[in-house]
Order: C-alpha cells, then structure tokens, then sequence
C-alpha cells in the first residue's frame, strides 16, 4: 500500500482506545471503592450525616472524571468534535424521558434503555458517559440534586457501560443478549442502590446493617434486605427496559451503528499499479497416433511444432 493510499484510511464514529478505557477503569474502581465502603471496611464506613456531608466534594469529583472521560474520547477519535455529536445527542434523548416520559412508579423507568444502547453501539466508554451525565443533567431539569445525586449518576453510569460488553456482537446478537441483560442491570442497580442508604443507617435485626460484621456477612444481610424491601421494584425496573429494548432496542441500535460506522472505509487501488494478469502457456500432451508407422518424418516435424493463438496466451500441442 503507497503512502497516498494510507492517507485515504480515516476514524469513523467514536471510537474508544487506551485513554478513555483508562479513564473508565479509573472511575469504576474508584466509585466502587466508595460505594462498597461498608462492605470492604464496615468498621469505618461512613454514616448518614458524612455522607450528605461529602456528597458536594464526591459529586465534584465525578463532574471532572466525566470531563476527563469526555476528554479522552475526544482524543481517541482523533480530535474531531463531530465523533462525539452521538453522545450529546443520547445524554439530550436521555433527559427529555426522563423529563417528560419517566413515571417513575412502582419501579418503571424508562431511562436505563438509552445508556445500554449507547454502549452495546459505541462502547463502554460512551456508555457509562451517557448514563451519569444524563443523570446529572435531568437531575438538575427535574428538580434540586439530593445528597444521593452522586451514587445515582454512577450507577446509571454502570448500566451504560453493561451494554460495552456487546459491542462486537452483531446488532441482531446484540439485541437479544441484551434482553436478559436489562433484568440483571435492574437487579444490580437496585442492590447498589440499597447499598447506598442502607450502609448508613445501622440497626439490630437481622438484615440491618452493623459496623465490625465481615464482608461476607454484609453481602449476606444487604441481599436479604433488598429481598424484603425491593426486588420486585428492581425486577419491574428490568422488565420495563427488557420491553423497551425488545420493541425499540433493534432499529435504534442499527441506526447508531450506521451513524458512528461500523469500519474505516478501504481505499481504492491505484489504478496505476494495476496490472491485468497473464496466462501462463498451456501445454498439453496428446497420444500419439496409432498409424505412427505411415506418417512421414515431414508431417511428424510439423506436428510437433504447430501453434495454436488463442485469447489469453499462446498454447501449444505436442503429439
């Protein structure tokens, strides 16, 4: 391939490459870290009033880890704002349901198919931006942010970025995997969720939490609880974005493939270098006569050395 050809190659849609997946893998270690504070450390972890007392400085710390984020995709697609016009356009879609067409009762929501999407189509990356920051924003458009806003945003963050793990698969594979895989981000988003409130407020029955119990003993009770007070809110939350995705999820996902693009384009051959291939001569053997005996030297001398001009090469017959 020349050098001209090679300039012709050029990025396409948002892809995501070392930065951005550092970057990801930073915040998802991080906000984990914190969120399992009772869990890994429960001698220690934080109680209601810390909490609402850190939340402004947890909450500004995620605000620069999107940016940061953001940043990195920027640069992994090649410096292009258009590369990103995807994300905006989803973290935008993302706030008006929310706004307008979330419920919000008995645990249906509408607002966790559009980050899923945005990862099973441009990659765990763009789906953990979509999640938090449409979090964040229609959080603040449909009222005053709580002292939660943070752990909300960073688990809308975690089910967008779920989607990341389908997006090599086919759209059509991609679609029916992630049917079962919207039950289950319910299912964690509402254990995380329990996590966030129950892990500060110590009590004394058997599902309440307690500081100095060992993890698998915190694991244990916060199940049990979130068994008692809301499985089937969590179960419903999945359900609802397992239809959306079942009646929506396939024609949307194709066309934000089609949009971000599957591959870079491949250049053309040069024509120049262009050569038509060549026929190599074809030599074929024929038996040689059963009246050998009569033919004379004359006519054997000839036969041997006819010639016959086709198109595509020279073949000859040898007797």
């Amino acid at each position: 391939m020349t050098k001209a050809q090679r300039m012709t190659w050029q990025q396409v849609g948002t892809p995501h490459g070392w930065r951005s997946l550092l970057v990801l893998a930073g915040l998802v270690v991080t906000g984990l870290g914190w969120l399992g504070w009772p869990v890994w450390d429960s001698l220690t972890s934080p109680n209601r009033a810390q909490a609402q007392d850190e939340a402004p400085w947890v909450l500004a710390a995620l605000v620069c880890g999107l940016f940061a984020l953001a940043v990195a995709m920027w640069l992994d697609a090649g410096r292009r704002l258009d590369a990103m016009s995807v994300v905006v356009t989803l973290v935008v879609a993302n706030t008006v349901v929310r706004a307008v067409l979330n419920p919000q009762a008995g645990g249906v929501e509408f607002v966790h198919a559009l980050p899923l999407l945005a990862g099973m189509a441009v990659g765990a990356p763009a789906g953990f931006l979509v999640g938090a920051s449409s979090a964040l924003l229609s959080t603040i458009t449909v009222g005053e942010p709580a002292s939660t806003l943070p752990t909300q945003a960073f688990i809308w963050g975690l089910s967008g970025m779920l989607g990341g793990l389908l997006w090599r698969a086919r759209p059509r594979v991609s679609w029916l995997c992630s049917l079962p895989l919207a039950v289950a981000a319910g299912l964690i988003s509402g254990v995380l969720l329990n996590l966030m409130g129950w892990g500060q407020e110590p009590g004394t029955t058997l599902t309440s939490f307690h500081p100095g119990l060992p993890a698998s003993e915190v694991i244990s009770r916060l199940w049990s609880y979130t068994v008692e007070t809301s499985l089937a809110f969590d179960l419903t939350r999945g359900i609802t974005t397992a239809l959306l995705l079942a009646v929506f999820g396939h024609p949307i996902l194709a066309a934000l493939r089609r949009s971000v693009g599957a591959e870079p384009p491949r250049p053309s051959p040069d024509p120049t270098t262009r050569s038509s291939p060549t026929r190599s001569p074809v030599v074929r053997t024929v038996p040689a006569s059963t009246n050998c005996g009569t033919t004379t030297a004359k006519e054997l001398s000839h036969d041997r050395h006819l010639h016959l001009t086709r198109a595509g090469g020279a073949h000859r017959v040898r007797r």
